[in-house]
């Protein structure tokens, strides 16, 4: 009984083991593939923002002055309401 117990532990003590090598490789596959995806992130959110810049340049001063009233009033409708913050009828 004794020396079934320590083969049993012995097994299972193996096979945990091994299975922590095996995860700390796909690991790293994984932080490499998350560092490309990043890289291809910041790429393409600077290629946007050189098109938005090259947008608003093309543009007359009257129209850039509408651009960005319509902006300002898209972020603002944009904002998520605060419920909790209701003031109370009195």
């Amino acid at each position: 009984m004794n020396f079934l117990k320590r083969v049993l532990l012995t097994i299972f003590l193996s096979v945990i083991a091994s299975a922590g090598f095996a995860q700390s490789s796909a690991t790293k596959a994984q932080k490499e593939a998350d560092k490309k995806q990043d890289a291809l992130k910041k790429e393409s959110d600077a290629a946007q923002e050189k098109a938005i810049k090259r947008h608003w340049k093309g543009q007359d001063k009257e129209t850039r002055k509408r651009m960005k009233q319509t902006q300002k009033k898209s972020k603002r409708n944009q904002k998520t309401k605060k419920w909790s913050s209701k003031k109370k009828r009195e």
